[in-house]
């Protein structure tokens, strides 16, 4: 069991939408909690990416992710009270030190939890891209734009598990010597081995004259009606978040008093975001045709 969550497929109608309407599903779930700052509303989009995860039948290798996030997350709710004093409710005076007072506030602690709310959507969001995209669908995709730059991307993510794997086994070659070499030296020779190996895989690249490919013709595939209802879902969720952002919605002010917007259109917000994230998984057609391959 790797600890970075991985493409496997699945039967859902995430799987089965082409690559790029995926990708824009997962995508829009990460660019919405860039707009807000409200607790409520990046609160439901956490909820929304929990719900697409359970409808993809990947909320397994989304809560080893989150473990990583919720460290990344809590080291923002520390640091954030202790580099801003902005705020006016003081919980901690931590006196004058460098020319500047020390002190933790109430707003900066509030703050720090909503930046790391934030952090966990978009984290957690880009996991979902991660374990429900295939990332081979998506390359082929890219290369109608750079064939070359998808080229290196395929070959980058083909090549870093085979790396990880002579790093490893150097690693544990180092300990069957009688005195075993540092991590430095261990570190130089899998870097060196990986040298080589890119240099050989240049030169077997150019032999079979991958320097003179041309872009491919674009096949194009009919539409699903997984790839309708994801990328429509996705639409949805990026056109709501920006109306919502220009109209007004969602406010939070956190200096130097806390204030946060909890009206109906905050609840209603909140509610839309979850049930749109939802959608491409609700209803008998969505478990229709998700195995295809």
């Amino acid at each position: 069991m790797s600890l970075v969550p991985v493409y496997r497929r699945r039967a859902s109608a995430l799987h089965a939408a082409r690559a790029g309407a995926s990708a824009a599903f997962c995508l829009a779930l990460a660019f919405a909690p860039i707009l807000f700052d409200n607790p409520i509303i990046l609160g439901a989009l956490l909820c929304a990416v929990v719900a697409a995860a359970i409808g993809a039948g990947v909320a397994r290798e989304l809560r080893r992710w989150a473990a990583i996030a919720t460290g990344l997350a809590l080291l923002v709710v520390i640091v954030n009270p202790l580099v801003t004093s902005d705020g006016l409710t003081v919980l901690v005076r931590g006196g004058s030190f460098l020319g500047r007072r020390w002190d933790i506030t109430l707003e900066a602690t509030i703050y720090g939890a909503v930046a790391a709310l934030r952090v966990l959507d978009v984290m957690l969001a880009f996991a979902l891209l991660s374990v429900a995209v295939d990332p081979d669908e998506l390359l082929r995709a890219l290369r109608r734009i750079s064939y070359r730059s998808a080229l290196t991307a395929a070959l980058t993510t083909r090549l870093v598990p085979v790396l990880a794997r002579d790093a490893s086994r150097k690693s544990e070659a180092a300990r069957c010597r009688p005195q075993p070499p540092g991590h430095a030296a261990v570190a130089r020779a899998a870097v060196g081995g990986s040298l080589e190996r890119a240099v050989e895989l240049a030169a077997a690249l150019e032999v079979r004259g991958y320097s003179r490919a041309r872009r491919p013709q674009v096949a194009r595939a009919p539409w699903s009606r997984h790839d309708v209802r994801v990328l429509a879902s996705a639409l949805a969720i990026a056109a709501l978040a920006v109306a919502a952002k220009l109209a007004g919605a969602g406010g939070f002010q956190a200096y130097p008093t806390t204030q946060v917007s909890a009206g109906p259109a905050e609840a209603a917000l909140a509610v839309t975001f979850v049930a749109l994230a939802a959608a491409p998984f609700i209803g008998t057609t969505s478990r229709l045709g998700v195995v295809r391959a």
